[in-house]
């Protein structure tokens, strides 16, 4: 490693910036970063009680937790990584369109999915059966009929 980058990290380090960062920014290794962090006493950046914000901005009076081994995070940072990590790998579940044919026939399986009943009451209530009957062949309450009816209309 040369002086420069040296330098380079231990300024990056005075300055609060994260292990990440400073690897992003020099190319040099995590640990070796965590070296020279821990030969200056410097606190881990996230880790540090005494510190305002998180690395993003946050505040953490209000944003403080603790992991179960005692470390410190962000929780406004956490919703936006599960936020962003549902919105890229999130896929709703399809029904299954076997079990929508046997309930809308009169033999539905013995578990429905909350979707699959739905759709199964909306493929009965197109060919215009009365609740009673719709709610007698997928095995539900009328109320669940009168609820999906309504969803549907509000749709």
């Amino acid at each position: 490693m040369t002086p420069e980058t040296r330098q380079q990290i231990e300024t990056l380090l005075r300055a609060r910036h994260s292990d990440r960062s400073i690897h992003q920014a020099t190319g040099a290794a995590r640990t070796t970063i965590a070296r020279h962090r821990k030969r200056l006493g410097l606190p881990a950046y996230l880790t540090a009680a005494d510190s305002p914000t998180c690395r993003h901005g946050h505040s953490f009076p209000e944003n403080r937790a603790f992991y179960p081994n005692g470390w410190l995070y962000c929780l406004a940072c956490a919703r936006s990584r599960n936020q962003t990590w549902h919105a890229t790998n999130y896929t709703p579940a399809q029904p299954d369109e076997a079990a929508i044919e046997r309930a809308a026939a009169g033999d539905p399986p013995a578990r429905l999915t909350p979707r699959e009943r739905h759709a199964a009451i909306t493929r009965l209530d197109s060919w215009q059966l009365s609740a009673a009957v719709i709610a007698e062949r997928v095995r539900c309450s009328e109320r669940t009929v009168y609820r999906a009816r309504s969803k549907e209309a509000a749709a």
